[in-house]
């Protein structure tokens, strides 16, 4: 019974990707062995089918704001970016990233780092809302999906031409700048 659950969270959740990330690329469905290969799975995939599991339990209660939501949304939207074409560094960040919006948490055991600030900043420029997904809440799956696509573009480009990279880093470092003086006044 706990396979047959945790199954079942993990083609919803995969469906849930493919949907968001549409416009970013096709998604075949869902494929166990994608998970086997992904690198995340240790002791035979004990702990990801646990906290799959875990995390269905918390949704009614907590929505996607738990430990377990944000391992699991990171695996998953890292082995999607990763099939949509990311190298595996900019997978993982924009993984972790997606995890971060989503959830509104993120992982203890990764530093927050300058792509995941970007991701963010791209994706919702005034700030993380997380809420926007809350399975109670009504939101607009296009705006979302729209957004990814900009962000993963983002990334693509980083990819393709790492000193853009570095650049949008000099550019999100002078806005802060520019905010900083704008609230001193």
């Amino acid at each position: 019974m706990p396979m047959q659950k945790a199954h079942h969270v993990l083609e919803r959740e995969w469906g849930n990707l493919r949907l968001y990330f549409e416009d970013c690329g096709y998604l075949q469905n869902f494929n166990l062995e994608d998970i086997r290969n992904s690198g995340f799975l240790s002791n035979g995939g004990e702990w990801f089918i646990a906290n799959l599991i875990t995390m269905e339990d918390k949704l009614p209660k907590y929505g996607y704001s738990t430990p377990e939501a944000v391992y699991i949304l990171t695996v998953l939207a890292t082995i999607a970016a990763s099939k949509l074409g990311l190298n595996q560094e900019l997978a993982y960040d924009f993984g972790a990233s997606y995890s971060l919006v989503r959830t509104g948490l993120f992982a203890y055991n990764q530093p927050l780092n300058p792509r995941h600030v970007l991701f963010s900043k791209i994706f919702s420029p005034f700030g993380v809302v997380a809420s926007q997904w809350d399975i109670n809440c009504e939101f607009d799956p296009s705006l979302v999906k729209k957004k990814l696509q900009i962000v993963f573009d983002k990334f693509k480009s980083w990819q393709n031409s790492p000193p853009l990279y570095t650049q949008d880093l000099v550019s999100l470092e002078n806005m802060g700048e520019a905010w900083k003086e704008w609230n001193e006044v």
